[in-house]
């Protein structure tokens, strides 16, 4: 991996690694690459919605995910923040959640892959703890609440 202060090569070795963008199938597509288009059809869609609990839309109608606010780009580029601008050059890709093709083939299911190589990892590594503990928290809650009803 290349230096993260050399945002170009950083960019090349995000687009070989990481995909923003929906599979382009014609009729000399292999098995492998329909089901790779299938799966990530399946799992790898962000689909924006509101009045939910884990909805993502918020009182303005932006997806709080920022899905609201891709854009169609060749290559991938970095915010002023140091946030990867992901690669997606169809307007189809727009909502493609970012992946690894690897991954997501081994997997089958939904497998998120982000770049952090900036000192946004850390925030980045708090969100996600945070929502792993807050999700723990609300399933056991959950669970004695219905210990409770069964009584």
């Amino acid at each position: 991996m290349p230096n993260y202060n050399d945002k170009e090569g950083t960019s090349q070795w995000i687009d070989n690694n990481i995909t923003a963008e929906f599979p382009t199938l014609n009729n000399t597509s292999s098995e492998d690459d329909q089901l790779y288009a299938k799966k990530v059809e399946s799992y790898m869609i962000h689909k924006c919605s509101s009045g939910s609990v884990n909805s993502c839309l918020n009182a303005e109608g932006r997806c709080t995910k920022n899905f609201t606010s891709n854009i169609i780009r060749n290559s991938t580029s970095f915010d002023e923040r140091g946030y990867p601008q992901y690669k997606r050059s169809t307007e189809k890709s727009l909502n493609v959640v970012p992946h690894n093709k690897k991954i997501l083939m081994a997997w089958d299911g939904h497998a998120n892959v982000e770049f952090a190589g900036s000192t946004f990892l850390v925030l980045y590594l708090y969100k996600v703890n945070y929502c792993i503990i807050l999700m723990t928290f609300l399933i056991l809650q959950f669970s004695t609440f219905i210990k409770a009803q069964k009584k």
